[in-house]
């Protein structure tokens, strides 16, 4: 009987300094403790870790939701032994800050970026822009080439729960950081074919268009695509002309061959909706897209300049 008690004490024992070994290097590294009871003074924005040898905690910058890296003074205690807790992955230095200009009139959501898994919005801006390595980019520009970006902004803004509708994230900035200029909040939906980001300034409340469908991407999603020639039996040359597909009061707009019949533009099946396609022609007449808009997404054309004729 002593045996197995003696044996059962060893295998507590080891349990605890297993435990309290891996959560002490969690902490280190800015990771949430797994082996304990945890408690949390709202008051006091103290959150404790009761392990079996051991107690940490932290004092809680936004939430207790919030991951350790966004907390302070974090400490960890082995029995009577208070150990010390490095936080050198709190020194790194941001990548990048964020600049806004608040808009003094607020109206509704603007799209300002969108892809096949995600929208972008932002609400009561007039600005925001990355600044990185000296140099401002606009948050549109940004997300072209980098979208990966708002789970960065995400990582620096302090998660505070879940709105009323118990889907939508939110997020606010920090009372004391230096990644933004005026403090930002964030509301990140998470509904059937609703995966928008709303971004707006640091005492933004939750609007009634946030979080509702809207089919509003169609000039941030679109694809060009151009169906063969047919190809004809006779093999008599013909000679290749040119094509005026547009024109306005300055410019004729040209193809190198006739195949505006051929061009459609694409808004592919995404967030609930079917593939549609336009032909080129029409999206022109109604307005739809711009020029400079189909060369962005690659349509080659040649723009001629009219002569002025007195």
């Amino acid at each position: 009987m002593l045996k197995v008690i003696r044996n059962l004490l060893i295998i507590v024992i080891l349990f605890g300094i297993g435990t309290a070994g891996i959560d002490y290097v969690r902490m280190t590294t800015g990771n949430i403790p797994l082996f304990n009871i945890s408690s949390y003074k709202s008051k006091e924005r103290l959150q404790s870790y009761r392990g079996l040898f051991y107690q940490g905690s932290r004092k809680v910058t936004v939430s207790p939701e919030e991951p350790l890296v966004d907390s302070s003074e974090i400490t960890f205690t082995v029995l009577f032994w208070d150990i010390k807790v490095p936080r050198s992955y709190k020194e790194v230095q941001e990548e990048f800050t964020i600049e806004t200009k608040d808009s003094s009139t607020c109206t509704t959501s603007k799209l300002i970026y969108a892809d096949l898994d995600i929208k972008v919005y932002t609400y009561c801006l007039d600005e925001i822009n990355i600044v990185k390595d000296g140099k401002s980019t606009s948050l549109s520009d940004y997300l072209k080439s980098n979208k990966s970006l708002i789970e960065d902004i995400d990582y620096h803004l302090g998660y505070t729960g879940l709105y009323t509708d118990n889907k939508t994230l939110m997020f606010k900035s920090h009372d004391d950081d230096n990644f933004t200029n005026n403090g930002l909040s964030m509301f990140r939906c998470n509904n059937t074919n609703i995966n928008d980001v709303y971004i707006g300034p640091i005492d933004m409340k939750f609007q009634n268009d946030f979080c509702t469908y809207k089919d509003d991407d169609f000039k941030f999603i679109f694809t060009i695509e151009e169906t063969p020639k047919e190809e004809t039996t006779t093999e008599v040359e013909t000679e290749v002309k040119k094509e005026t597909f547009y024109e306005d009061s300055e410019y004729y707009y040209q193809f190198d061959e006739v195949k505006s019949d051929r061009i459609f533009i694409v808004v592919p099946a995404i967030r609930g909706k079917e593939e549609v396609k336009y032909p080129l022609k029409q999206v022109l007449n109604w307005g739809s897209l711009t020029l400079d808009e189909l060369k962005e997404k690659g349509l080659e054309f040649e723009k001629v300049k009219k002569e002025t004729t007195t």
